[in-house]
């Protein structure tokens, strides 16, 4: 089957879910969703080896049912995030966030040479990126995904509320064009670079991680903005925003580079340690370490 032709029946398998379920109460819909994300996490083990091996990795000393809850619970939250996005009440899922620290990012932009906002695949980080586009101009660095068709449905969701989409693989010009319009622009820094990172320390092991971030953050003299999403026990949305760094203070070279890079890695792993259910473990994250340049 060509691409093209799988792409578009998946879509229109995802298109009749989503008309189906928008008539539905969403309290109805949330659960469903949950227990469908629980259930292809649990029963179809979609992913779920790359979690536990994760896990045991950076959480040695856990029991594997402790573990194994994690895990569990990491999939009710990816599904209640789902549920979200596409079908609950984005005005009524705002206002019952709980937004920490949000006066920052009007500290960092007092300059007029933009923010550049680190996060991680944490949380509901989609409603994260809106609560501030309701308030500052927005821009989020983004990768396609697979289905060209259901990566247009969202990406439509997203411009819907005036957030400027950014394509990865030539994020770098529109990036500084935001940002000399003092725009806040969103990038996610926990992914694997692969040959394309340096090696840095995330989460106490070796790991290759995109240096972009910093890079452009030292050469435009724009802060960064450290900010995070997670739930509390309750299942509802904490968004965090933590004080921006003066990028001044560092050198455009590798060292201080990498050195800005585990900063404000640092200060973000803090939270998967203290919410572990609430990050992506089903990413291969230190799959790349031995492929990235040793500085």
């Amino acid at each position: 089957m060509k691409k093209k032709t799988k792409s578009k029946i998946e879509f229109n398998l995802f298109k009749a879910f989503y008309n189906l379920n928008k008539k539905l109460p969403y309290v109805f819909v949330e659960k469903s969703i949950i227990n469908l994300s629980k259930f292809a996490g649990n029963i179809l083990k979609l992913r779920r080896n790359v979690a536990e091996s994760n896990l045991k990795k950076i959480y040695p000393d856990k029991s594997r049912n402790e573990r194994n809850k994690i895990i569990l619970k990491m999939y009710e939250n990816l599904g209640r995030t789902a549920a979200e996005t596409y079908f609950g009440d984005r005005e009524e899922l705002l206002k019952k966030c709980d937004i920490r620290g949000f006066e920052n990012i009007s500290k960092a932009l007092e300059k007029g040479n933009g923010a550049i906002l680190a996060t991680f695949h944490m949380g509901n980080w989609e409603l994260a990126g809106i609560s501030i586009a309701r308030k500052h101009k927005m821009g989020v660095v983004l990768k396609k995904q697979r289905n060209r068709y259901f990566n247009d449905f969202t990406n439509k969701l997203r411009e819907n509320e005036n957030i400027v989409l950014i394509d990865k693989k030539n994020a770098l010009r529109p990036i500084i064009q935001l940002l000399k319009q003092n725009y806040v622009v969103s990038i996610l820094m926990d992914q694997n670079a692969g040959k394309y990172g340096i090696q840095t320390n995330f989460l106490g092991l070796p790991s290759s991680t995109f240096v972009g971030t910093a890079k452009i953050a030292i050469k435009q003299k724009c802060p960064i903005i450290p900010a995070i999403a997670y739930r509390n026990e309750k299942g509802e949305n904490i968004f965090v925003v933590e004080p921006p760094i003066d990028t001044t203070k560092f050198s455009n070279n590798l060292q201080d580079v990498k050195a800005l890079t585990e900063l404000v890695s640092e200060k973000l792993e803090k939270y998967i340690h203290e919410h572990p259910a609430d990050w992506f473990w089903v990413h291969k994250r230190w799959k790349g370490a031995k492929k990235a340049k040793i500085v």
